[in-house]
């Protein structure tokens, strides 16, 4: 199923189409003398149609959920790059790491688009990659970690499809991130090496603040102690019941 859109209007923008088809009707019933008022209507039409694009809240969203599409959120070092292909395959959908597609775009690593043009700049592109897939169907998506805490971004994965969160506790993180060089909001003052303390820490702090977020995704899974090849397994277990059942109640309201 595709997500279908529509507009909102503004209580200026309601005026301005009533004004615009009483413009219409008055021409349409006095056609016969129509000449000089057309001039008028073309005019007006035109007027309108430029105005009326401004009459609209600047906001689209989907109205139609489509649960193939698999959105995996969890903190970095959760598991979604590596779990989201076997996930993938094991579901019979394709895989999209959404960090790989903005690189890609760009150019540059995601460090790089961090220390060059910041974050801001960085959950930008993140909403625009994300805005180009969430009109696929049976698709994988594995999302940043901070994906969820740009709004929009919240509110396309929230109403477009099914949300799984990969939990894992801030010291399981800790060790499997504390190698990394690769993870921007995870460094120091000047890029200084933090110690595995430091990064438990700072983990903590930032999933306070994300874990809300997290934990209203449709579907959990603990991914600290147990195998990749079982938290596969639960995991399409999980999504396939999810789906049927989510699917079902669609169909029959």
């Amino acid at each position: 199923m595709t997500p279908r859109y529509r507009r909102e209007w503004s209580t200026e923008g309601r005026q301005s189409h009533r004004n615009f088809l009483w413009l219409f009707y008055y021409i349409c019933r006095n056609h016969q003398t129509a000449g000089s008022d057309f001039s008028l209507f073309s005019f007006r039409f035109a007027e309108w149609r430029g105005h009326h694009r401004k009459c609209f809240h600047n906001r689209e969203y989907a109205v139609t959920k489509n649960y193939t599409l698999i959105f995996l959120t969890g903190f970095s070092g959760s598991g979604k790059s590596t779990i989201g292909p076997l996930l993938a395959n094991s579901l019979g959908y394709e895989f999209v790491d959404l960090d790989q597609t903005i690189e890609k775009r760009a150019g540059k690593a995601i460090t790089r688009i961090f220390a060059e043009e910041g974050e801001a700049c960085f959950r930008e592109l993140e909403l625009q990659a994300l805005q180009e897939v969430v009109n696929r169907t049976n698709l994988v998506i594995s999302l940043g970690g901070g994906v969820l805490e740009n709004e929009r971004s919240w509110a396309l994965v929230r109403e477009s499809g099914t949300l799984v969160y990969l939990k894992s506790s801030p010291k399981t993180l800790a060790r499997r991130l504390c190698n990394k060089s690769d993870r921007p909001l995870l460094k120091g003052e000047n890029d200084r090496k933090l110690s595995r303390e430091e990064i438990e820490e700072k983990i903590t702090s930032i999933l306070m603040r994300r874990e809300p977020r997290y934990e209203s995704a449709n579907i959990s899974v603990l991914t600290d102690i147990k195998r990749i090849g079982s938290t596969v397994e639960e995991l399409t277990r999980k999504i396939e019941r999810y789906v049927r059942k989510a699917s079902a109640s669609t169909n029959n309201p």
